[in-house]
């Protein structure tokens, strides 16, 4: 089984990164286009939710994300 560990600071602008990371592991699953966007909605809005709740939009959290 592949595993995967993301780590990075809790910035905005880490959030398109994650999206491309994350969908781009997704894909060794053969998912259809639908199944890939839907799958970036979802990390982007867990991510912005971790920074913007989470953290407060203090920069200095870190996000991590296992994949496996």
């Amino acid at each position: 089984m592949n595993h995967i560990e993301l780590k990075f600071s809790a910035n905005l602008k880490n959030e398109s990164f994650a999206r491309v990371a994350v969908s781009s592991f997704a894909s060794e699953l053969d998912p259809t286009i639908d199944e890939l966007i839907e799958i970036k909605t979802i990390i982007s809005e867990g991510i912005t939710n971790c920074i913007i709740h989470g953290y407060a939009n203090k920069e200095d959290g870190i996000i991590c994300i296992e994949m496996r």
